[in-house]
């Protein structure tokens, strides 16, 4: 193969994806450059011997670097270029990168708010295997394989590749959807200061960033050692800020912090309904735009996180041949939400003998004479159906607690290893990997039963006092129960509010994570064939995964009125094995300037799901040096995780119907409307349930034994790995007659079976004994003797699958002049197919040009377009950058027959870099950038609509939220 073709296919694998921007000249020993940088000289280099690269999709180093499936790569610049301080803002230009855990989309997280996820091709997080240095990191999302990029460190990532379509052959599971693999630089020498300013033009949403890298080299060039801390503080965006999301629409809550008291329970505008004015003066209920509750005011469109990172590299040749490695990494971070105080109405509560509450008793002093008259007013006309003896309320706790969360979490992790070459070319590779990440939240709480025993206070000798205290069960006393006032604003004392909160109970949530990797590989050219050397690469791994999660008492125990949330602890341990191959069948004869044929395989024997193969096949054929050809066929895998497997089975009452009863879940007094030989024949086919169908009586429900069937959702330990068959086909075109232009083309198609999820309690009742009547659905139903449904689970299950199809065009030219160069590059998604079917035989949702809805079950907006450039003039003195991004319209069907379309959207930005000083003695940079330039706004959605995240009033996860950012920066290193 001619070094002319190699060169070119370099350029054209590495730089398509994304231009890294060429920054005005540094002198410096050691400086971080991006591989942008390879191109530059792709016609100088013929007479020169091309180094070998491993790019990420692949284990085995080729001087030719022609890989077989797109590579996106980010270089360090272009990271900079964003002017994002997360990693995650920079990788969200790449249109196979869809929408994230991040911190517009997790304020109202339970957990892990704040934290920023990688998600390709829109099959969610856990389907994207993340590594550094091609090494996996651990998972920051307790239970997961999900890392948080928050955890790595900006300014010391070299380059990063994106590799999509499935690589469990290479790289073992969770590689569903592709890689992104982060490249430390580990060779750098200096000092380098960045710090950076961020702000809207509104004057909010400020951000600061400073990162220090030092690296020194030491025993004569020998050694390297780098030293790199981070410090990043995003102050977040209230909801408040912006125009578009300042108020709720359509409209306000009428869950209010003055409280809301219907007496007849209908909680309807006009004079059967109280609430309370400014001056706690009791008032006819208008409607909730006018005495209801702005929950907007207090959310949070992003969370504020600050982030701490340290992170030191080294490396020490030992020997000839023979180097040692390490890495040590610390993170914390800290993040918090903002909750508008909670809801609570009568119906969230329960007497002490687990009857519903009805409301606060006619008894309570507190109720106004107003109030308390329309009660009597019930209880005394001629129709004793609506006599009450309580009034039903809706009330918000703002004087009483904050349930918003406060995040801690911290990361550390430790990298040590040796590597090597041995004879004939051959590199060998062996380490240990280390890492632990814990999550620590908090939040205030209120207690279900504390509250009932409040507000059912009577009058005592000195005041009100709580009834417990003074009834004829001396067992139900409580000395400190405190009667509690919610009739208006601010009522609630704080010795009532200490008293449901129980002393300023905290819901905590406490989780961690281990991982411990051992692997081994060895690579190299096994011997020549007429187009190269074999490439052969072939390694074993061992690795370990352990997570907790724990809530506190009262969470677990449903006591609190939050989320009833269990604990979950679970292991497992793997042991893998691979083989590739990159076999050069023919290279520089007519018709054949290149063939080669690839592939790999990997055998992994997990301790939770057995043994599981994962495999690819491909090839590149290459007629001239201007245009080569490649496909990859493979079968990829994803072991279910350990809250898939482990989280704790826990018990719910769901409010299903039994297609075999005859009163159609009516109960009690209720008509038999199904005929007994109409019943389906799956029901018939039960010995009691036909015997009873054809007596008087029929096969009927009681209202009791409906609100008994219990079921339990949660881990199931009987989950198989989730399997994927991938396909990506395309060519990829470097024309001789237009240097520094390259082209590449792909078809991708990813078909995921076998997908873990649930399946809906009655959705299994139905398709049971109505529908396909497959074990899958019938498993999860349990009679009784007399033919009754007493169970039915929603445990997780190997049920759906996805499919994703489309094709990837990216484009990139330079050319120089004379002093000025300009590079160009554009990346473009189509996408032909976005679906996913939740249950065998179940409907197939097309999600192609939809919102993303997680409350439908959508994982991501499907964009049919998606399309990411760069414009970039340069001279040794300045650098001026121009980015757009066009996301092609949507459409919000679940709304129909009145679906909302948004049309399309483009997002511009720009920066500007200023060299300062002498070229040749360059140590100083500054630069400034604009991101949405023309301050383009989200679309807007009712709240009511399911794409709409709480708080933003549009998609939070597919939208800019922040309008126009403005920052700048400063670049110095010596």
């Amino acid at each position: 193969m001619t070094q002319h073709y190699k060169v070119r296919l370099l350029a054209s694998t590495l730089l398509i994806g994304m231009a890294g921007v060429s920054m005005p000249a540094f002198a410096q020993t050691g400086p971080v450059e991006s591989i942008a940088q390879t191109d530059e000289s792709a016609d100088d280099s013929a007479g020169e011997e091309a180094g070998s690269i491993v790019v990420t999709g692949s284990r085995i180093a080729r001087p030719d670097v022609s890989a077989s499936v797109p590579v996106a790569v980010l270089s360090n610049e272009g990271i900079q270029a964003t002017g994002a301080a997360n990693l995650q803002d920079a990788l969200a230009d790449l249109p196979s990168v869809g929408q994230n855990l991040s911190r517009t989309s997790s304020n109202f997280s339970t957990t892990g708010n704040g934290q920023a996820t990688v998600n390709l091709r829109n099959l969610g997080s856990a389907r994207t295997l993340v590594l550094v240095d091609g090494r996996r990191f651990v998972a920051g999302l307790p239970g997961t394989s999900i890392v948080d990029l928050n955890t790595i460190p900006t300014d010391l990532i070299e380059r990063i590749e994106v590799v999509t379509g499935g690589a469990s052959a290479v790289y073992g599971s969770e590689a569903i959807a592709g890689v992104v693999n982060f490249v430390l630089n580990d060779d750098f020498t200096g000092v380098r200061v960045r710090g950076q300013g961020t702000i809207s033009d509104e004057g909010d949403a400020a951000r600061q960033y400073v990162s220090v890298t030092a690296g020194t080299g030491f025993a004569d060039g020998r050694g390297n050692l780098i030293v790199y801390g981070q410090y990043d503080r995003d102050a977040g965006l209230r909801s408040r800020k912006r125009a578009f999301s300042a108020t709720d629409v359509p409209n306000r809550s009428s869950f209010a912090a003055q409280g809301l008291f219907s007496p007849d329970g209908s909680f309807a505008p006009g004079a059967s309904t109280f609430t309370f004015n400014q001056g706690n003066q009791v008032i006819p209920y208008q409607s909730a735009n006018i005495n209801g509750y702005n929950r907007n005011d207090d959310r949070y469109l992003a969370v504020p996180v600050e982030r701490y990172l340290g992170t030191v590299l080294g490396k020490f040749e030992i020997t000839d041949g023979i180097e040692l490695f390490v890495e040590g990494e610390y993170a914390k971070t800290k993040a918090r939400s903002s909750l508008e105080p909670q809801a609570v109405a009568n119906t969230d509560l329960t007497n002490a003998d687990g009857t519903g509450y009805a409301g606060i008793p006619l008894t309570n002093p507190f109720i106004p004479a107003q109030i308390l008259a329309a009660a009597n007013a019930l209880n005394t006309d001629a129709d004793p159906d609506n006599d009450i003896t309580a009034i039903p309320f809706r009330r918000r706790s703002n004087d009483i607690f904050d349930r918003s969360n406060r995040n801690d979490r911290e990361l550390w992790r430790v990298v040590a290893g040796v590597r090597g070459e041995l004879g004939n070319g051959f590199k060998w590779d062996v380490f240990y990997n280390h890492g632990e990440s814990k999550d620590s939240t908090s939040s205030e709480t209120i207690l279900g039963p504390n509250y009932v025993n409040s507000l059912n206070a009577v009058a005592g000798p000195n005041g009100p006092v709580c009834s417990i205290n003074v009834d004829a069960n001396p067992n139900n006393n409580d000395p400190a129960c405190v009667p509690i006032n919610i009739f208006g604003f601010n009522t609630a004392t704080p010795e009532a509010s200490n008293y449901v909160t129980d002393g300023g109970l905290l819901s905590t949530y406490n989780a961690k994570v281990q991982q411990d990797v051992f692997a081994a590989t060895i690579s190299g050219d096994a011997f020549t064939l007429p187009g190269g050397a074999l490439g052969f690469a072939a390694g074993v791994e061992y690795r370990r995964e352990k997570s907790s999660e724990d809530f506190d008492e009262a969470t677990n125990l449903g006591l609190t009125l939050g989320n009833f949330l269990s604990d979950t602890r679970g292991k497992y341990n793997v042991k893998e094995g691979f083989v590739e191959l990159v076999a050069p069948i023919l290279a520089d004869r007519a018709g054949f300037h290149y063939l080669g044929l690839e592939g790999a395989v990997r055998y992994a024997d997990y301790s939770t799901v057995g043994g599981v193969w994962s495999w690819k096949a491909g090839g590149e054929y290459a007629p001239t040096r201007d245009i080569r050809f490649r496909a990859i066929y493979a079968e990829a895998t994803r072991a279910p995780s350990i809250s898939e497997l482990f989280s704790a089975q826990s018990e719910t009452f769901p409010a299903v119907t039994d297609p075999c009863d005859q009163r159609a879940g009516e109960g009690d007094g209720a008509p038999i409307v199904v005929a007994g030989g109409s019943l389906p024949a799956s029901c018939l086919a039960i010995p009691a349930i036909a015997a009873a169908a054809q007596t008087a009586g029929g096969f009927v429900y009681s209202t009791a034994q409906i609100q008994t069937i219990n079921g339990f959702l949660g881990g199931n330990l009987g989950l198989e790995e989730e399997k994927a068959k991938t396909l990506t086909a395309g060519v990829v075109f470097t024309p001789t007659f237009l240097r520094n232009f390259s082209l590449t083309v792909d078809y991708y198609r990813i078909k995921v079976e076998n997908a873990i999820g649930i399946i809906g309690q009655q959705t299994s009742l139905d398709e049971c004994y109505t529908g396909s009547g497959e074990d899958i659905f019938c498993d999860n139903v349990v009679r009784d003797a007399t033919g009754r449904v007493i169970t039915v689970n929603a445990l997780n299950l190997n049920t759906g699958s996805f499919l994703v199809e489309g094709i990837d065009t990216q484009a990139r030219f330079n050319h120089d002049f004379g002093p000025v160069r300009l590079d160009l590059s554009v990346y473009w998604n189509h996408l032909l197919s976005q679906e996913q079917t939740s249950f065998p035989g179940g409907p197939t949702q097309d999600e192609v040009g939809q919102l993303d809805c997680y409350s439908c079950g959508r994982l991501g907006t499907g964009f049919k377009d998606k399309v990411f450039g760069s414009a970039m003039l340069s001279t040794d003195d300045f650098s001026l950058n121009w980015r757009a991004n066009y996301y092609s319209s949507v459409v919000d069907d679940v709304t129909d027959p009145d679906p909302i379309r948004t049309g399309a959207f483009w997002y511009h930005d720009a920066q500007l870099r200023l060299g300062v000083g002498p070229k040749d003695d360059r140590k100083f940079e500054v630069y400034f950038g604009v991101n949405n330039i023309f301050d383009k706004r989200p679309p807007l959605f009712n709240d009511t609509n399911p794409v709409t995240f709480p708080g933003t009033q549009t998609s939070a996860t597919t939208y800019d939220l922040f309008g126009r950012m403005l920052y700048a920066g400063v670049d110095f290193r010596f």
